[in-house]
């Protein structure tokens, strides 16, 4: 009976759905939490492809100036200002040659061109790749510089790169010898930040502004022609296969920077995110995918997390406890008292003992003046009961006194 009885008890039906409401408050809060810190780890991977995207930016910027004060040490150089005067390509190479391998390991310059006069007539020199010469340069910075007679600048997409590009008329006695162009690949720029932020980083660009045996004829592997169907991958500072997965037309490329997914392996996670690559006159291009590794910050998150969550089972256990306790002070003490008060009376009417019982004070809300109002009704009911009982003794004892006064 003892069973039955605990469960039907009214402490029992308060004190079990409060603490099971407590722990469906701390479960709902430790999955919210992860869920927020989820959301922050990819909002952190995704800062970090931003930060990506401002510092190649920023790179690119500081990139023009330095190519432009290159071309005024060339501009200073009389070899090469005799060599383009005369149309002599072979004795310009010979001394332009010999410079950009001094240009490209000292400054990262991978591309120098010398256009003449007349744009018409195709580029005169490609230093860089001097087997390649004649064909006509439409490129913007070009066309700027030869309409405006001053320097232009731009990262813009070429024959043979995708490069950050600064071209300048050359004037000798106010004579136009052509144009002189200095250029630094996009890849150098990517190996820069990767050696700076220890990141990996590919470049991506779309298939169907390159010239198929151009960039064949340039690429260190111009295998990775047909392996999408839309983009090319031209280079990478990362060995890691899954750097590029999954990215094959131009349409995935977003136009602002986001975010890939994760990747997990042997314990340690990566984030991989892509921004878009855009050419002087904010056409996407390209893109370039990062991927950095996020094991530490997860690790850091997945702590505070557990660090939350036994606060907040601490919290909820310490407010059941003082729940159980306020509950157990107000209302099953008070109420037990009157419950024993009741069992025992009884026993009590049977004894004549209407006496007040001594027990705790009173609380003074609705469960204490209920008690004394219980109290006051025992009191009165005692006190009727005995008034009762001793009607038929007055009785006998009126009888008594009228039969002996009888004559």
């Amino acid at each position: 009976m003892d069973g039955p009885r605990v469960f039907r008890s009214i402490r029992v039906k308060l004190v079990v759905p409060l603490v099971m409401g407590l722990a469906l408050i701390a479960v709902a809060i430790a999955v919210l939490m992860r869920f927020v810190h989820q959301r922050a780890v990819d909002q952190a991977a995704l800062h970090e492809v931003q930060q990506a995207a401002a510092a190649l930016a920023g790179i690119e910027a500081s990139e023009e100036d330095r190519l432009s004060a290159l071309l005024d040490v060339i501009e200073e150089d009389d070899s090469l200002a005799e060599a383009f005067a005369k149309g002599d390509r072979a004795a310009l190479l010979a001394d332009a040659g010999a410079l950009l391998r001094k240009l490209r390991s000292t400054h990262e310059v991978t591309h120098w061109y010398f256009h003449p006069a007349d744009p018409e007539a195709g580029v005169f020199l490609r230093v860089h790749q001097p087997e390649l010469f004649g064909d006509v340069v439409r490129r913007p910075s070009f066309r700027r510089a030869v309409a405006t007679g001053t320097e232009a600048r731009g990262i813009e997409l070429g024959r043979t790169a995708y490069a950050v590009r600064v071209v300048r008329p050359w004037l000798l006695r106010g004579t136009l010898l052509g144009y002189v162009e200095l250029g630094t690949d996009i890849h150098s720029f990517l190996v820069r930040l990767s050696r700076l932020t220890g990141d990996a980083y590919g470049l991506l660009l779309d298939k169907r502004q390159l010239d198929r045996t151009s960039w064949q004829r340039v690429t260190s592997h111009p295998e990775r022609w047909d392996d999408r169907s839309g983009l090319y991958e031209v280079a990478s500072t990362g060995d890691a296969p899954s750097l590029m997965a999954g990215l094959e037309r131009m349409e995935q490329v977003p136009r602002q920077p986001a975010l890939l997914g994760r990747e997990t392996s042997q314990g340690r996670t990566w984030a991989r995110g892509i921004f878009p690559l855009l050419d002087g006159e904010g056409k996407i291009i390209g893109a370039v995918v990062e991927r950095h590794e996020i094991s530490a910050l997860l690790t850091g998150v997945d702590e505070l997390r557990l660090q939350v969550v036994v606060l907040v089972v601490l919290l909820a256990a310490a407010l059941a406890a003082l729940v159980i306790f306020l509950m157990e002070t107000l209302v099953f003490e008070p109420v037990a008292r009157m419950t024993a008060k009741l069992e025992g009376l009884p026993e009590r009417m049977a004894r004549g003992d209407w006496k007040a019982l001594d027990g705790a004070p009173r609380s003074d809300d609705e469960l204490g003046r209920f008690e004394a109002f219980l109290d006051q009704a025992i009191d009165a009911v005692g006190s009727f009961v005995t008034d009762a009982r001793r009607a038929p003794d007055r009785a006998k004892e009126v009888e008594r006194r009228a039969g002996g006064d009888d004559p």
